[in-house]
């Protein structure tokens, strides 16, 4: 007896122990503060795999610089060897020999052009990184908008249910009495149930997009996250031009210039074919057959080589550079019209996009003034249900409207940034 009140008295502290933590992680958890956008900005950038790719690019290409310079610098190696030859009926000989060995350039015209066709290919690196990361920016601001609006929306769907709920029972009450119709009173439920069905496909998509913003910032999907309001975008200028300037440094116009800063590379090293080469090496090394006993040898010299009959191959290879120095400068010109006319159209829709919130703002005031005054001649008998009906709909709608114009002038803003590159 007195070992059963025991083992039950363990297991209530270990249970009672259970809930409390189960308790302080729930509470915890409820009380982690909303993520606010550049906080995820700073943990999309170091998680996300398309920015750790395009970091490590510009590691590389940078790499590359180092490795293409080395080339002007002398190159000093270090040698050893061991030999041993033998023959029947005689006996076997062994040799060493070590030593080092340097040699200099001191003409060669292709390292200076694959020294600057690597610095471009490092620029380019760096200007694909800065694409990806201002997409990855806009993918995570319409994330972050869409999120925005899940919520709003649907805490505005508790209030619809609440309020269509209300009206359920205010149609019941004038049905009961013989002052409403019976379709009426089935329109009226039929909403309701309607309504709450939104509710949850409401709660669906914000679970969705909660999983669409753990994909970006490389979380659990199962992780939830209240996310921090938005900063109110600011009002669009009356020009464009005044972002002409910023358009100069796009990173699609930069990655472009650096293609064509390769290819001018490529021709000069297929001139530099046609060029002499020189330079100069010695050695000094040691050898014997006795080991540590060794004789000293050195030499030293220059070379130079020139190419004479190559059968028109370097000549190709001049041609083919020329050509795609040609379609690299094409290539640039067609980049700036295009994110010029991209980022202008961005604009227009930013500007766009900001007009319209005055228009679904005084829509909104109508329509809940409208509301108001034909539920007040509703209840007394002077509208009918319809016109009731159709001001709820219409009310209902443009508390739709001003959300999804919210959303879509954040996304405008975001998407216009975007176009500059930023």
């Amino acid at each position: 007896m007195e070992r059963t009140l025991r083992n039950t008295a363990i297991k209530s502290f270990f249970l009672f122990i259970f809930v409390i933590l189960a308790v302080s992680s729930a509470v915890s958890a409820q009380e982690q503060p909303p993520l606010s956008f550049d906080e995820a900005s700073k943990l999309m950038l170091r998680n996300n795999p398309q920015a750790l790719a395009a970091a490590r690019s510009m590691d590389a290409a940078r790499s590359r610089i180092a490795y293409n310079k080395s080339g002007l610098f002398p190159q000093v190696s270090a040698n050893a060897a061991y030999n041993r030859l033998g023959s029947e009926p005689a006996p076997s000989e062994e040799s060493y020999s070590y030593g080092f060995s340097a040699a200099q350039p001191l003409f060669s015209p292709a390292l200076p052009a694959a020294i600057r066709s690597a610095r471009a290919a490092y620029r380019k690196a760096e200007a694909d990184y800065d694409r990806i990361r201002a997409n990855l920016l806009l993918d995570l601001k319409t994330v972050f908008s869409d999120l925005i609006k899940a919520r709003e929306i649907l805490k505005l769907s508790g209030e619809i249910i609440k309020r269509r709920a209300e009206n359920v029972e205010i149609i019941r009450i004038k049905y009961e009495a013989g002052r409403e119709n019976k379709a009426a009173l089935l329109e009226t439920q039929s909403a309701h149930t309607t309504s709450k069905w939104q509710h949850e496909d409401y709660k669906k998509n914000l679970r969705l997009l909660e999983r669409r913003l753990n994909r970006l910032l490389v979380r659990s999907p199962a992780e939830r996250t209240m996310v921090e309001a938005l900063a109110e975008p600011p009002a669009p200028p009356e020009d464009f031009d005044s972002f002409s300037k910023i358009l100069e440094l796009h990173p699609s116009l930069r990655s472009t210039r650096a293609s064509l800063d390769s290819a001018r590379a490529a021709v000069d090293r297929s001139v530099s074919g046609f060029l002499p080469e020189a330079g100069i090496n010695g050695k000094y090394s040691w050898s014997g057959s006795d080991w540590p006993d060794k004789a000293k040898s050195w030499s030293a010299g220059a070379s130079l080589s020139l190419p004479l009959f190559t059968s028109g191959k370097l000549s190709a290879d001049l041609a083919s550079s020329k050509a795609d120095k040609a379609r690299a400068e094409a290539s640039l010109k067609n980049s700036r019209d295009e994110v010029f006319l991209n980022s202008e159209d961005a604009f227009l829709a930013w500007r766009q996009a900001w007009s319209y919130m005055d228009v679904v703002r005084i829509s909104l005031e109508a329509a809940n003034a409208r509301s108001w005054m034909l539920r007040k001649q509703y209840l007394s008998g002077q509208a009918s249900y319809f016109e009731w009906r159709n001001v709820e709909d219409q009310l209902i709608s443009a508390e739709n409207q001003l959300l999804s114009a919210k959303r879509d002038l954040s996304i405008a803003h975001a998407a216009f940034i975007n176009s500059l590159g930023e």
